[in-house]
């Protein structure tokens, strides 16, 4: 229900541990016309959810999106077509800075990850593994979804899941 969905396209969520905090993408337009999308978080109240409040990570023009929040809500992974990325949407991490209340400026997560193509929607798992569909690395068609492990603080062996997670078709997230 409203606040939560809209008139326009609200979808691609993640809740913290205890199902309270919500953070989701939500696409608007503006007389027939895309806005963009852009991530939003909201907070449970009672059996319903606050008003959502804009996460500003990027300009209007810009894309952001498919959001993933880490085991101890410091950390939020999702998807972007802003500046300094690889090509297409690349995946990024914003680090939650608790004097500040604010997210701090974003980090690419660098080539290991990001290719060319469009990787979205990340998946954390553990607060050490990485799942996220990709058309830049090598798969099997469309979107494949994809694993990374964090080690030694960078994301490596990126690694297709291969059948029967992934198909010739479009692949687009894991749970």
């Amino acid at each position: 229900k409203e606040p939560v969905n809209t008139k326009y396209n609200d979808g691609a969520s993640s809740l913290n541990s205890k199902f309270a905090v919500m953070f989701f993408t939500r696409c608007t337009a503006d007389k027939n016309k895309v806005k963009g999308c852009q991530i939003y978080t909201t907070k449970k109240k009672g059996n319903s959810w606050d008003e959502p409040v804009l996460v500003p990570f990027a300009a209007d023009s810009f894309t952001v999106g498919h959001p993933c929040i880490n085991d101890d809500e410091t950390l939020l992974f999702f998807a972007s077509d802003m500046p300094g990325g690889f090509g297409g949407r690349d995946l990024w991490v914003a680090k939650f800075n608790k004097k500040a209340k604010t997210w701090d400026t974003p980090t690419n997560l660098g080539p290991q990850v990001n290719t060319p193509g469009d990787e979205l929607y990340p998946v954390l798992r553990n607060d050490s593994m990485l799942y996220f569909s990709s058309t830049g690395h090598v798969g099997m068609g469309g979107l494949d979804i994809f694993e990374a492990r964090l080690k030694d603080g960078k994301w490596t062996g990126v690694a297709n899941m291969k059948y029967p997670i992934n198909s010739n078709g479009d692949d687009f997230s894991i749970v």
